[in-house]
């Protein structure tokens, strides 16, 4: 009996961390269009309290807030900030202006205040919170349980429109020439005109505030409130005696009424930003909004790592991204509304792994571009090409696309997503993209190259190379000599499947008879351009193809004289994924050795310690559950503290130099 109330008390405990966690996720706005979790708990656990104390110390963050009068004694557990929650950070975005909200736990109210002492005095805001202004465009709200950083931007396309720019009281300027800058009446008394519901503005020193604005809405282009018309400036006079318009002074006059106009349009600007931060932070402590959805909270905190960025609408988020409201897109008839991606929410997580930090992404797709893109990546590497991964191999890269599907199904998939980029002309290039794919013969072509690539690169070793030098007479007149001189560099070697490789042998014996290459031993060789660059090679055996620029590597393996062990992790790397690339760090110290490269001498203890790393690795899975996903890892010396400490030691030491 005991022991199930002590495991319903745990039960308990950890769901009213759970739930505190949850409190704070949902603040959050549906409309959000990027969102970050900071699973802070994991985060200085693995990062060691201790250290981060020392990092902190040595960066001189305590010493300041000593200075400012609050007294944390050298620990991050004294700032008053609740360390054992997940804090947010999300952005919203509207068509007038740009909101970021940063929302963290408190453990000690009376703390946290000590911190910002030299800020000023806090005021009562709004539903018990307390407020702080910060730069101009930010402010601080806070009460018992959190403290909420909020900033806006102006989008700077919003006041382009010159109805909108008048309607709030903005004149568009320019100084220009005189006699370019007629005046015009109309212009003049366009820019007079205000809303009835308009507020004078007073311009002089010490600036009138104005009264608070409705909070932007959403969908629509023009917020609620209308502020100030604008003194209108002195029109230039149509009858200026022509000495007149010669005299400095006269442009001095231009010039002068062309900065005031600014800083009056300047002011407007920074008006309407502070007052729609103040709307949208009484809008954001009074919760007249809807929150984040239930599934959307649970995407970003399932299985949370250390931090996760989650973008709900990736599409809509690229929309917003792209200038598609500009003139020359209007002009070339580009209708971005109809633009097309089928991309969904996106996922990007940071996670470690004992010494292993790794960057995971995936991104949602809609069904129709998850069954193709299925059918692209539905090829797996040639088996060949594990025997070229051996205990030599700096990296590699690694591709694998079925070419069939691909040429098949790319010309209907460019016409569906991207269509309205193509303006008044998508009909006719609609019709092109068919053609396209009925002249192809995707199957032919899959016979040549299927699709399965692997760049490898194997090792150092010398090249003779020749080159171009001058020698000058006595008059200075140059003379064209060849020289040559030996040079380190890394070997390659680009392979791909063909299964049909009469194609490629017809092109290259047709190469050889025009003289521009020769064979030896089965290997197409190609002399460098101009003596600038090193010859390549080709070399076609079995059912591979393959590029070099290492003609004895090409030879070793027609000969099957490639007897090096077998690289296992790279190998496996290769065969677990539809895409892979790798870097071995470990060999990176000897091989720019060996090529004669020297860092400099303040890199050459971190380059040194490369020797204790591992690989840094590439990965994609391709598509599952109708996510695309890819994966970035990499191996940092094996310690007992894991990945995130061993580089606070390295900070710490570089602080110390």
């Amino acid at each position: 009996m005991k022991s199930k109330i002590l495991l319903t008390g745990l039960a308990c405990l950890s769901l009213m961390g759970s739930v505190k966690s949850q409190d704070l996720i949902q603040l959050i706005p549906e409309e959000a269009e990027m969102i970050a979790a900071f699973n802070v708990k994991e985060i200085v656990q693995k990062a060691n309290a201790n250290k981060l104390n020392e990092l902190l110390q040595k960066a001189g963050l305590f010493k300041r807030i000593e200075k400012s009068g609050a007294s944390v004694g050298n620990d991050i557990k004294n700032l008053g900030i609740d360390l054992t929650q997940t804090s947010y950070f999300y952005s919203r975005k509207t068509d007038s202006v740009s909101f970021i909200e940063f929302i963290f736990p408190l453990s000690n109210k009376g703390q946290f205040e000590k911190l910002l002492h030299d800020a000023g005095e806090p005021k009562p805001f709004a539903n018990g919170y307390s407020s702080i202004a910060l730069k101009p465009g930010s402010m601080l709200v806070y009460n018992d349980r959190m403290a909420r950083f909020i900033s806006s931007t102006m989008n700077t396309t919003f006041l382009d429109n010159d109805s909108v720019a008048n309607r709030y009281g903005i004149k568009k300027v320019a100084y220009m020439d005189p006699a370019a800058d007629a005046y015009s009446p109309e212009i003049d008394s366009a820019a007079a005109v205000a809303d009835s519901a308009a507020v004078a503005v007073d311009w002089e020193e010490g600036e009138k505030e104005i009264e608070p604005l409705s909070p932007p809405v959403i969908v629509e282009s023009l917020p609620d409130t209308v502020v100030a018309s604008v003194e209108a400036v002195v029109p230039v006079p149509m009858d200026v005696a022509p000495a007149e318009m010669h005299d400095p002074s006269y442009y001095d006059s231009l010039y002068t009424a062309y900065e005031d106009q600014n800083r009056k349009n300047d002011s407007i600007r920074n008006a309407l930003r502070d007052k729609w931060l103040t709307g949208e932070a009484t809008r954001l402590l009074s919760a007249s909004y809807k929150p984040l959805s239930v599934s959307d909270q649970n995407k970003v905190l399932k299985n949370l790592g250390l931090i996760r960025l989650y973008v709900p609408h990736v599409e809509e988020l690229y929309r917003g991204l792209m200038p598609y409201k500009s003139i020359p897109y209007l002009y070339m008839g580009i209708n971005m509304d109809k633009f097309r991606t089928g991309y969904q929410d996106g996922v990007l997580d940071l996670s470690q792994e004992g010494n292993v930090l790794k960057l995971k992404g995936s991104m949602g797709l809609d069904k129709d571009l998850a069954e193709m893109s299925k059918r692209f990546y539905a090829r797996k590497p040639n088996g060949k090409f594990s025997k070229f991964l051996t205990d030599k191999t700096l990296g590699f890269f690694n591709f694998n696309i079925n070419s069939e599907a691909y040429l098949r199904d790319m010309p209907s998939y460019m016409a569906k997503y991207y269509g309205g980029l193509l303006g008044p002309q998508q009909d006719l290039v609609e019709w092109g993209l068919m053609a396209l794919e009925v002249a192809l013969d995707e199957k032919a072509i899959a016979q040549v190259m299927p699709g399965d690539h692997l760049f490898v690169v194997n090792g150092l070793r010398k090249f003779r190379k020749e080159y171009i030098d001058y020698t000058y007479d006595d008059d200075y007149n140059a003379t064209e000599v060849k020289k040559t001189k030996d040079e380190t560099l890394p070997v390659f070697i680009w392979m791909f499947t063909s299964k049909d490789q009469r194609l490629i042998k017809k092109g290259l014996d047709l190469a050889i008879a025009k003289s521009l290459g020769k064979t030896q031993d089965g290997i197409y060789a190609f002399s460098s351009k101009k003596a600038m660059d090193f010859p390549m090679y080709m070399l076609l055996k079995d059912d591979l193809v393959m590029v070099s620029n290492d003609s004895l590597s090409l030879l070793d393996i027609r000969q099957n004289k490639m007897a090096a062990p077998a690289n296992k992790d790279f190998i496996k790397l290769m065969k677990q994924n539809k895409m892979s690339a790798a870097f071995d760090l470990q060999k990176l110290p000897a091989m720019l050795q060996e090529m004669g490269i020297s860092p400099g001498r303040q890199w050459d203890k971190t380059f040194a310690q490369l020797n204790q790393y591992g690989s840094t690795a590439i990965t994609s899975k391709g598509i599952v559950d109708n996510r695309m996903e890819a994966e970035m890892s990499s191996k940092l010396p094996q310690t007992k503290e894991g990945a995130i400490s061993y580089m606070i030691d390295q900070i710490l030491l570089e602080i110390d130099k």
